[in-house]
């Protein structure tokens, strides 16, 4: 179902290309470009590493039906703890500072993602709204921060840090612009995979998920539970926003994330919420955000037609995922 979702996601773009008046052939064509050639490979691989660390993240509290819909926000939070390491230690060695950038990145990004935590095992406050808000607010910090005290002198006004040093920059593969942040998400999406497949807490988590009444019966800590794992999804996608300014970017700017954080919602769940399986649906994920790039230059049509795409595929996951779930039955009696 979800590669039938997908491939019905893609030929429903068609009538779209049609009412802008773009032959729909050589868009897909601009589109598979993209992942027959070896640039566009690696560019995809680039793209999908935040896309990857904020995906898996986010595999741990849909399992236990937590709605984490702020792994935006907690990117932007993540890439904030990340450029404060910068301006607080530019002399360290480069082991000490980007490991640094690393802690700080995902301390940041959980501690943002604790808070709809907090309030929905305590309070029972709607975590689909506080996580939401909370998008906003971590976007709006970091302007604040790029727009004033952070701003760089010489940046010609620009909403932009200075750019990091060198000891600041994950290492990339020669003659690319991949970098070390793909083995992070490697590493990471095993990790929560274990985590997931052989731990008490994975257990407890699927527990939850199925039926927080049947948890509670078994003892089970809701509030602990929910505390740990927002914890690692939130510093999960602060990790992906340490990549982005260490590894991509190379400074803090407004607008660092393209919508990163969202596009990761689409991703958990077309991977049925494996983080193994979010490896390879984040790199495609990629591709589509450098084909949006491939329609903008080869046809001149807007970058939101990547976007389209991603929501027209989201429409025919759930619905996948509804038929999945579900049998249709039809019945009737006779007058």
């Amino acid at each position: 179902m979800p590669v039938i979702s997908l491939v019905l996601g893609f030929l429903s773009a068609a009538p779209l290309f049609f009412a802008i008046g773009v032959n729909p052939i050589l868009a897909y064509q601009q589109v598979l470009g993209v992942f027959l050639s070896v640039d566009g490979l690696t560019e995809s691989l680039t793209r999908g590493i935040p896309l990857m660390l904020a995906s898996i993240g986010l595999c741990l509290p849909f399992k236990m039906n937590f709605w984490n819909i702020g792994a935006e926000g907690q990117l932007f939070m993540g890439a904030f703890g990340a450029t404060a390491m910068v301006f607080l230690l530019p002399e360290s060695p480069a082991f000490i500072l980007l490991g640094s950038m690393m802690i700080m990145g995902f301390i940041f990004g959980g501690l943002w993602g604790l808070i709809p935590a907090y309030l929905k095992a305590r309070l029972e406050v709607n975590e689909v709204l506080t996580t939401l808000m909370l998008n906003s607010v971590a976007i709006l910090w970091v302007d604040y921060l790029v727009y004033g005290p952070w701003r760089d002198p010489e940046g010609f006004g620009f909403p932009l840090t200075p750019m990091f040093p060198l000891n600041a920059r994950l290492p990339w593969i020669p003659g690319t612009r991949i970098h070390a942040g793909l083995l992070i998400g490697l590493i990471c999406a095993v990790i929560v995979y274990v985590f997931l497949a052989r731990s008490k807490w994975g257990y407890e988590l699927k527990v939850t998920g199925e039926s927080r009444l049947a948890a509670k019966y078994a003892g089970i800590n809701y509030l602990r539970l929910t505390l740990l794992v927002m914890l690692i999804s939130g510093g999960l996608a602060g990790l992906a926003g340490m990549g982005l300014v260490s590894g991509i970017v190379l400074r803090l700017r407004h607008g660092i994330s393209p919508g990163y954080g969202y596009s990761a919602i689409i991703i958990a769940w077309l991977a049925r919420l494996h983080p193994l399986a979010a490896i390879p649906v984040s790199i495609l994920f990629g591709g589509l955000l450098v084909a949006g790039d491939a329609l903008q230059i080869g046809l001149g049509l807007a970058f939101a037609t990547a976007l389209v795409f991603q929501a027209l595929i989201l429409l025919f996951v759930v619905g996948a995922e509804v038929l999945t779930r579900y049998r249709l039955v039809l019945t009737w009696e006779r007058s």
